[in-house]
């Protein structure tokens, strides 16, 4: 995945309960880190990896984007689901997704997306995003 595989060592994070191979995690500001593409740091975009499929079929992490920040356009590898949990997050034809809506963008998909509010979204794919622009 490129979120999070190319990212430095995992650290262990504020929000994380485990118990009896049961986890949970409750958002800690703490956990925030800046989100990259490959080696390139995503102005106004924060991440925490929340949980990855033991056999490889899926990663999800939160993702925020902060008011105004936008991404470069880039191309999912896999189905990526983007479920909106608070703000308006919005595809680069303008369409806005808002709490409770989720939205998913096919494997070879090509978009870029942004927040005029800033958003907090939960992200599952099976593996991440290049750069195309």
């Amino acid at each position: 995945m490129t979120v999070g595989a190319d990212h430095e060592e995992a650290r262990p994070l504020f929000g994380l309960k485990v118990t009896n191979g049961r986890r949970w995690y409750a958002i800690d500001a703490q956990d925030w880190q800046p989100m990259k593409i490959g080696d390139r740091v995503l102005p106004g975009y924060l991440w925490i990896p929340v949980a990855d499929d033991e056999n490889g079929a899926w990663s999800s992490y939160w993702m925020r984007v902060d008011a105004g920040a936008s991404s470069p356009e880039h191309q999912h590898d896999s189905t990526e689901l983007v479920m909106v949990m608070n703000g308006v997050f919005t595809d680069d034809d303008g369409a806005d997704f808002l709490p409770g809506q989720t939205v998913t963008y096919p494997a070879g998909s090509r978009h870029s997306s942004s927040s005029r509010v800033g958003c907090t979204v939960l992200v599952v794919a099976h593996t991440g995003s290049k750069i195309v622009s």
